[in-house]
């Protein structure tokens, strides 16, 4: 059987949000000021200013307007 342990670093920025649940796989980095809603779980890196929710977390708007 293959080695399925996947390790990495996550990167979170400045003021960032993380809800309750989320999960963030390793190698994700997460920009200033976003947040991730709960029981997400984050795959790839997630933009600055942003909200990202879902399994798999998807971008669901943005905050720099």
């Amino acid at each position: 059987m293959k080695n399925i342990d996947l390790f990495g670093e996550i990167h979170i920025c400045d003021n960032v949000h993380v809800g309750t649940n989320a999960i963030i796989m390793p190698g994700v980095t997460i920009g200033e000021n976003s947040i991730v809603g709960c029981g997400a779980v984050v795959t790839k890196n997630v933009p600055a200013n942003t909200v990202v929710a879902g399994v798999p977390a998807k971008i669901i708007e943005s905050l720099s307007e």
